[in-house]
């Protein structure tokens, strides 16, 4: 073991996304906006973005900077004018980025991209405030029932936007086929040939790390002791028969597992299994209509599907951290949502 591990900065995984490498990137700069009439800029951390392989890529924090942030996103949305001022700006962007979420429309060149790029990052902050406000203790009524509201009329954008950059990229640059997931804002804006963008994406496919606007490819343990920071996903290194979470929506059912990380393995949910996923969105619906309940990561009382499975009466535990990372397809495990447990069967 390395002597100085010790010393190490920790860093917790907190959730995980089928983010393109546009994505990430967005992901770290969207903290520069504002709200109109308002100087305000979040402060994001020093979030680190892990791809291995699959199709989701690890997002941690260093330990207790995310609730730090949810704090500051609270803090703001408790300001009425703020608020009011943020949601407006934000339906002002969904007008004009919608058309590409939905592919009715697609850039025609780099400088439109552009414009799609710097409206994205412009989506992510209100999006970011209207679904942390619900959560914010002590905020006036009036404003939780407005960013629910907004949560309600703009989720399915949600799961639209995993393909926005992938979808436009592929009609500047068709020669990336699915490659487009792995090429860098800097490289498509700086104006890399295509040869230059398809040896880089190639590259970044087998594995990369994303830190303080610099990406790493290569041996990641490495790169991660350079760093000077040590990885946890909270993940059990012994065997577990059972799984806490909060519940969502009570009820005790038994089932088969079947995990679900993005849209394309809904597919795999038969009547009566149980869907388990780091979180659900609006495209998984065909899904849960057909499981007997509902297991994720992340989320709260608030979140997508704690709000499903109380309109479909089925048993729901949420916020588990490692569901995704312990049970595997087949499982069979019995899910006590009266009291938040889940056991592992089989």
């Amino acid at each position: 073991m390395d002597k100085n591990l010790g010393k190490r900065i920790k860093y917790i995984k907190e959730f995980a996304r089928n983010y393109s490498l546009f994505q990430v990137v967005a992901y770290t700069e969207f903290s520069k906006r504002s709200a109109p009439e308002f100087n305000v800029v979040v402060d994001t951390g020093r979030p680190l973005f892990v791809y291995t392989d699959g199709p989701l890529v690890d997002i941690y924090y260093r330990e207790g900077d995310l609730k730090k942030i949810f704090g500051q996103f609270g803090q703001m949305a408790a300001n009425t004018d703020y608020f009011h001022g943020v949601v407006s700006k934000f339906f002002k962007v969904i007008d004009e980025i919608k058309p590409y979420f939905e592919k009715k429309k697609s850039v025609k060149d780099l400088e439109e991209l552009r414009c799609i790029y710097e409206l994205y990052m412009d989506f992510g902050y209100g999006e970011a405030t209207v679904w942390v406000a619900p959560l914010v203790e002590n905020l006036p009524k009036e404003l939780k029932t407005k960013a629910l509201s907004a949560r309600e009329q703009t989720q399915d954008l949600t799961s639209l936007r995993d393909e926005l950059f992938d979808y436009n990229l592929d009609k500047l640059f068709p020669r990336l086929g699915e490659l487009t997931h792995f090429v860098l804002p800097e490289s498509v804006f700086g104006g890399k040939t295509i040869s230059a963008l398809l040896k880089e994406a190639v590259e970044y496919q087998k594995g990369f790390i994303y830190f303080d606007g610099n990406i790493y490819a290569g041996q990641q343990d490495e790169i991660l002791k350079k760093l000077n920071i040590e990885l946890r996903d909270g993940k059990p290194t012994e065997k577990i028969n059972s799984i806490d979470g909060q519940s969502a929506s009570s009820g005790v059912v038994e089932g088969r597992v079947k995990i679900v990380l993005t849209n394309k393995d809904i597919h795999k949910i038969l009547k009566g299994d149980v869907l388990v996923s780091p979180m659900t969105r609006p495209d998984f619906i065909p899904a849960m209509k057909k499981a007997a309940a509902f297991i994720t990561d992340e989320g709260g009382i608030t979140c997508h599907a704690a709000i499903v499975s109380r309109e479909m009466k089925k048993p729901c535990i949420i916020g588990t951290k490692i569901a995704t990372q312990v049970l595997k397809d087949g499982d069979l495990v019995k899910v006590d949502a009266n009291n938040g447990v889940i056991k592992i069967l089989e």
